[in-house]
Order: C-alpha cells, then structure tokens, then sequence
C-alpha cells in the first residue's frame, strides 16, 4: 500500500527500491527459514517478496539489494523480468581484480566467491545492477592504491552480462586522487574497452601540468608497495593498517620527496600548486594518523629533547598546512561520516596537548563496573587516565560500553587539591555511539563517604551533535580536597528513531579522565 501510494506522488519514477536494511539482521521466522532453506540462501525470501510487487507493478522496475545476507543467488527461483538486482561488492579486496580473487578461491577449492554470485545472478536475469565500492569509506583523505583494478573489474562486470553501474568512489574534493578517479571511472563507463593508461595520463598531464611526471610516479611508487605484500586492501581500513607495508617509514619518506619536487617545478603557477597540495593531503594525513597510534614513538608527534618530550615542530606544521589547503580547496568532508577539516584539526589540537602536566589522574588505576567491552581498546581502563586524549578515530583510545548505565571510580593515591575534573565523550552515529544523556561526579577522601559534586544532561537524542563532548565538573572550596572520584554514566542504550537501526543498543564511548 505504501509503495503505491509513493508511486502515485511521483508517477513518472521508473525504478523503485525494495530493499534490506543496511545491518546483518535478517528474519528467521518459519515461513522466511523455510524459504531459505528452499532456494539455498538468505535472498530467498526477498527476491520471493519483490517478485510479488513485481507482478503487481508490472510498468515498473522493483530493484533490490543483493547485498552482504543476501549476495548468494537464489537457486531454483525464477525472477519477474521487471525485478531488478542491484549486486553489491562490499567485501572485496581492493588490492585485486574481482576476477583474480574468484580464480584464487577456485585454485582453492572455496566457494561463494563474489565472481561465484556474479555469474549465478546473471543466469538468473539480464537485469543486472553492480553497485562497486572504489573507496575507503572511513578514510577517504589517505592513500588508496586500487587504480589497476578499476578497469579489469567493469570489463568483468560486462562480460558477466551487468549493463548498469554504480561506482561509489571519492567524489569530493580533498578525497585521494577524487578528480582522476572520477574521470577514468567516467570514461571507462563510457567505453569499457578504452585504455585506462591513456585516460590517466591524459588527465594527469592537463590537470597537473608540469608536475605530471612525479604525480604519476607517485602513483606507480604507490601501487608497487601495495603489490609487494600481497595485503588486503579494505574499504574501512585505517592507515595504521599499512603502516608496515605501503606506507612504511621508508616508502613514506619517498613519496614525500616526490612531492616536494612536484611542488617545487609548479610552485609559478598557484592554482596547478594548489592542485598539487591538496593530492597530498592524503599523504599528510596518513603520517598524522600513523603518529597518533604511538604518540611518543619514532614516528610520533612527540621527540625526546633534553631529557623531556617535546611537540615535534614538523608534524605541527604539517598539521596547519593540512588545515590550511582544505580551507584554499574548499575541501567539505574527510570520510563517509562527513568528518570536516575543522573537527579534523580540532580532534587533533586535543589529541597532541600535554595531558600529563598538572593532571592529577595521569597513570592513576581506574575501576568499572559492568566492565567496558573488548572490542575497543582491548577494555584497557588503563587507557583513560594515559593522558592521550582520543580523537574523532573511535578505534583507537576509546573505551566503549553498550546499552548500559555504568560506573568509573578512579583512585588518586593520595588526598589532591583540584578545581575541576572532566570527561570526555564520542558522537558516531553511523557506528551506533551515541553522547550519554546524563554523567554525574562525586569525589571522596576515604572512599566510603561520597560528596555530589554535580550533574549534566545533555539532548543526546537529537541528530547533529558535536563530535566530542567534554563533561566539566567544577568543585567547590569544600570539594577541593579529595583521593576518590566517581562518575556516573547514563547511556541512552537504544539508537533513536532517526537512526536507520532503530531500536538496537547504542554504544557509549568514554576517554581521559582528567583531574587538575
């Protein structure tokens, strides 16, 4: 009925979606277990349902996703002419082609390959969509080496009988190589058969002009470290994930030279340097990103000078000239989350400062009660007094709890005399952490007898929220001395009716208990 009526609001729409939502959840109920059973995969049941709104809308293209649950192809059903498969590549390695890697589990004898589900929906229908995913959705601003795969897989993907394609990849400006991404992928879907070498170069030598050379040095330099390895090549992978391989201390200082030159041959000519700078943001990015996993490291943001840890100048730098050429390039957004420049380098203003010096908590035991999960942090609760603040990047630094209130008790050794203690907070909605409602504070000095020192609630509920909320408590003269300090954490549990899974139990995401 719905559909219907959304169809007579908006007559002249040809394609309608009926589709899955985007989680792992899908229905084991008997009538749905049985049709599972029945066509040998969890797309049974779907395809059964679109193929009833099919028949009732013959005028119109019903399209479904056969997506993650749902990618094995159904055997034995038939499907409606106008019923559309719009088959998705999310688990891919992007390091090789789509055709390579189903060769590579032939050879091993391993089925259920995406080439498998390919050709299985293609004897199903010629009404074939690929949605095919060419991007690092939580990392768009880093190098992604997968531009050799792009051709081979859309020739495949012809050959297999898909005549329409969705090609997710970097479409805004700032993301890796986002203007010859989109050129080449526009081109090659033009013409399958063109020469992916000639449409880069051509592109490459007008876009970036004398400084074409060294752009496509950097680019072959980059996909020779990435074929060294054999590493898979994931669409949400951090850059710490290739901190080893191709963006190793070495490969990284050698890409980095490459743009110096690059800079240096169109440094007369502002908009091609400009050009030029923002291809390297994803470099820049990378080394921040790379230094932030071990802060005081010989690739951290911190060196040791005179015995004492210093703020390295260079890395400072690098972090206000990547700021500033996101600002010039009117870059929007970072990744999928749409992470701005400007949270970006607040994010990370937070994460370099000192949170050692005049902090009562650094290195200080902390306590929890339910314990917080092991999926983040390894649960280290050493790792919210080790006076590293975390960052927009919730895998690292964060400790996380679901669908529960919990309790952090930290012991400060001895009696301190401190003004203020604050906390700190994750908003993600597209990984399910949410702000808490509420935290409340009470310190002690013997730990038996608590005294409240406040309250604050926050519109955790609402859509836009900032990034990282800090929870201020500010004592009182009669507060200030204390040993023990408590705060009380009361999470929203379930994500909101906004949210597109509902009802499932939300994440709270605590770091850097600070006491100063």
């Amino acid at each position: 009925q719905r559909l219907r009526e959304e169809m007579a609001l908006q007559p002249d729409k040809e394609v309608w979606s009926v589709s899955q939502n985007d989680n792992p959840l899908y229905c084991h109920c008997e009538r749905c277990e049985a049709l599972i059973d029945r066509y040998k995969s969890p797309a049974g049941p779907i395809v059964s349902f679109v193929n009833d709104l099919a028949r009732s809308f013959p005028d119109k293209q019903i399209s479904t996703l056969a997506y993650q649950y749902s990618r094995k192809a159904p055997v034995g059903l038939i499907l409606e002419p106008n019923v559309q498969i719009m088959l998705c590549t999310i688990e891919e390695d992007r390091s090789k082609t789509i055709e390579q890697a189903g060769k590579e589990a032939e050879r091993e004898n391993k089925t259920g390959s995406f080439a498998d589900d390919l050709r299985a929906w293609s004897a199903l229908t010629d009404n074939l969509f690929v949605w095919d995913y060419d991007v690092d959705f939580d990392y768009s601003v880093m190098p992604f080496p997968n531009m050799h795969v792009l051709k081979p897989n859309i020739s495949f993907f012809v050959e297999n009988g898909v005549r329409r394609h969705f090609q997710q990849a970097n479409g805004e400006t700032g993301h890796e190589f986002s203007e010859l991404k989109t050129y080449l992928l526009s081109s090659l879907l033009w013409n399958p058969d063109a020469s992916a070498d000639s449409i880069m170069n051509d592109f490459i030598e007008a876009y970036y002009q004398e400084a074409a050379p060294h752009i496509r040095n950097y680019i072959r330099r980059l996909q020779e470290a990435l074929a060294e390895k054999e590493q898979r090549l994931d669409i949400y992978a951090p850059p710490t994930a290739y901190a080893e391989t191709f963006l190793s201390q070495e490969k990284i200082e050698a890409y980095s030279q490459i743009f110096d030159v690059a800079q240096t041959v169109v440094s007369h000519k502002p908009q091609v340097l400009l050009r030029v700078r923002v291809a390297r943001l994803p470099l820049q990015y990378a080394i921040m990103e790379i230094a932030k996993s071990d802060m005081y490291g010989e690739r951290g943001w911190y060196e040791r000078v005179k015995g004492k840890y210093v703020l390295r100048k260079d890395m400072r730098d690098m972090l206000e000239e990547f700021y500033d050429v996101c600002k010039q390039a009117g870059v929007a957004s970072l990744n999928e989350s749409n992470l701005t420049p400007k949270q970006y380098y607040e994010s990370t203003l937070r994460f370099i400062s000192d949170g050692t010096e005049g902090n009562h908590a650094f290195r200080k035991k902390v306590s929890a009660e339910p314990l917080p999960s092991v999926l983040y942090s390894g649960g280290a609760l050493p790792a919210l007094t080790d006076g590293v603040r975390g960052t927009n990047e919730y895998r690292m630094l964060w400790l996380g709890w679901q669908a529960c209130d919990f309790e952090l008790n930290v012991d400060l050794e001895d009696v301190v005399d401190a003004e203020k203690i604050t906390v700190s907070t994750l908003y993600c909605p597209k990984s399910w952490i949410l702000h808490p409602k509420r935290m409340e504070c009470q310190v002690s000095k013997d730990g038996k007898r608590y005294v409240d020192v406040g309250a604050v609630e926050t519109d955790c509920m609402k859509k836009e929220q900032d990034l990282i909320k800090e929870f201020s408590f500010e004592l009182n003269r009669k507060q200030r001395e204390f040993r023990y300090v408590r705060l009380k954490v009361f999470a929203t549990k379930t994500l909101p009716s906004w949210h597109a899974s509902a009802g499932e139990g939300s994440w709270t995401f605590i770091d850097e208990i600070v006491v100063e």
